[in-house]
């Protein structure tokens, strides 16, 4: 949900690519045996071993969320006694965790409330006319008897949760479009907001974030909607706005829908978020030091927490073959926040190996 601002941006594109920067993970401490970790004396397949960059795209896609807004209204007729029930998402963005107890960042145009009665006149005027009236004529008479916005965070384990605005800003060309939300969860894993005036030009970024085309695009099956894209680019240039506002150009691909999603540098720390730009080859961003400006302002720390911590950890010891250990964290992560979306899958990995080795 990119704003326009020179031109219309280019129709969806598909996103597939993969990240090919290495990020370095503080590997676990633990020097323990795994007694897993010896060669299996069957045909069975051991999992391969992972890239560093492998590894902190697992580390970083369950804090990546998809937000979404829309309206919900309730329409009487007086003349006929009907009610009318209408409800309908009218845009999708991108957002990350900055804070275990829900923060989440995003765009202030991500986050802006609708005109619904405006959202909803083809929608109402079909279903009046297939009760023979027209929205014209009786437009007068119609009453709004309900009429409140949709603020909902997809998370990526399919979790749907509605959200408050806690800060934002404006539209970009109007203010920082920079936009803090939360969600009621807690122990949410985060991503780490880097000092963006550090950046340099022709840096390495990786974008994540949800492309609106799954949404849109009936090849893709349900699970797709919440399988956050990758990206890779460089930093191509640094402004201002008129207002002085820093803002970082990266060319990596951003279609629609990754409005308000991280950009991460090599370290898989954020530099900004992706904001605006005339096609899907050039995008700016609002940098991270402008996100902490609006963090300090609502008194929200940047942290990660223990389910950062473990995760990593586990994700170390699995990539180690140290299955036993990584199964003990990974069960952890689970009991500390059971919405983590990648956490079952290598659970069942680890069980699947330490069943195999058992038998052997």
């Amino acid at each position: 949900m990119l704003p326009k601002i020179q031109n219309q941006f280019k129709s969806f594109l598909v996103i597939s690519a993969l990240l090919a920067a290495t990020f370095p993970i503080t590997p676990a401490k633990s020097q323990t045996i795994d007694i897993t970790s010896k060669p299996s004396q069957t045909n069975f397949s051991q999992p391969k071993k992972q890239s560093q960059a492998n590894l902190v795209a697992e580390d970083v896609k369950p804090s990546v969320v998809r937000v979404a807004v829309g309206c919900k209204a309730k329409v009487y007729l007086p003349n006929t006694g009907k009610i009318y029930d209408l409800e309908q998402i009218t845009s999708y963005g991108s957002g990350f965790f900055v804070n275990p107890n829900g923060y989440i960042v995003t765009n202030a145009h991500v986050t802006k409330a609708e005109d619904c009665q405006q959202i909803f006149q083809e929608d109402l005027a079909t279903k009046l006319e297939a009760d023979g009236q027209i929205l014209e004529n009786v437009e007068a008479e119609l009453k709004w008897i309900e009429n409140k916005p949709i603020q909902l965070v997809y998370l990526p384990n399919q979790e749907q949760l509605p959200f408050e605005i806690i800060n934002s800003g404006a539209i970009a060309g109007e203010g920082k479009d920079v936009s803090i939300i939360k969600v009621n969860v807690i122990n949410a894993p985060t991503l780490k907001l880097a000092e963006s005036n550090q950046v340099k030009l022709l840096d390495s970024v990786t974008v994540v974030g949800y492309p609106g085309l799954v949404e849109t695009f009936s090849v893709f099956d349900e699970n797709s909607f919440y399988e956050s894209s990758f990206t890779r680019g460089q930093v191509s240039a640094k402004k201002n706005l008129k207002d002085g506002t820093p803002i970082l150009q990266i060319t990596a691909p951003v279609p629609n829908g990754n409005s308000g999603g991280p950009v991460l540098n090599d370290n898989g720390e954020v530099i900004g978020l992706v904001t605006f730009g005339p096609n899907d080859d050039f995008t700016f961003i609002f940098t991270s030091n402008t996100i902490q400006e609006f963090l300090d302002s609502a008194n929200i720390n940047n942290q990660q927490g223990l389910v950062n911590q473990i995760y990593r950890e586990a994700l170390q010891l699995y990539d180690q073959g140290k299955y036993s250990q990584a199964l003990g964290k990974f069960e952890l992560v689970k009991q500390l926040f059971p919405q983590h979306s990648e956490v079952e899958n290598y659970l069942e990995k680890c069980q699947q190996v330490i069943a195999n080795d058992v038998k052997n």
